[in-house]
């Protein structure tokens, strides 16, 4: 009967890339709400949105939920990696096998964010990953939630470092050593989407 429920509710969500100027600009409403208002790790730019620093180069996957994106997570494949200025230690990155790709400012509505809306985008960001064939996803996840990405296969590339008031671990993940486990959810999930 879960499993059901699940795919009940995750038929209400739409997952996606970003792509009219409509839901860019709920992206940039959704990344103030979180970012500066609710987790603010960013000065309030005096608007009702914030830009990534990172935009010009991001695919933002989006989760809509009648009608309006509720949750979203930018990829970007660098040059430069905001994950670099986590790690102390130079030649982190040349240890990883390539091409890399960044997940970050992942921000899901405050309402939609334990279930449906993270699966589903995570979801998204693998299935990106995989058919683009990047073989490491990097991302700078918060220390309190490190056992939870630990699970999802993701390994520390140093230690957690400070950012506001938040300690944030960078991290990746490995395409090809992915837990089996995770491996199955995946799949599920991308059958549902």
């Amino acid at each position: 009967m879960k499993q059901s429920a699940e795919l009940h509710s995750q038929r209400r969500y739409e997952f996606k890339t970003a792509d009219s100027a409509r839901e860019r600009a709920e992206v940039n409403r959704l990344l103030y709400q979180t970012f500066v208002l609710e987790i603010p790790r960013y000065d309030d730019p005096g608007t009702d949105f914030l830009i990534d620093r990172f935009d010009r180069n991001n695919v933002y996957f989006i989760a809509v939920h009648h009608g309006s994106v509720c949750g979203t997570m930018a990829v970007h494949d660098g040059p430069v990696f905001s994950a670099a200025s986590a790690i102390a230690e130079t030649g982190v990155f040349a240890r990883l096998r390539r091409p890399l790709l960044e997940a970050r400012i992942f921000a899901v509505d405050s309402h939609r964010r334990f279930g449906v809306a993270f699966a589903g985008l995570a979801c998204s960001v693998y299935q990106y990953a995989v058919s683009n064939g990047y073989a490491n996803i990097l991302i700078t996840g918060l220390e309190r939630r490190q056992g939870m990405y630990e699970r999802m296969g993701f390994r520390p590339l140093g230690p957690a470092v400070v950012r506001g008031d938040d300690c944030f671990v960078p991290m990746s993940l490995d395409l090809a050593t992915i837990p089996a486990r995770v491996k199955k959810d995946l799949n599920r999930w991308s059958e549902l989407l």
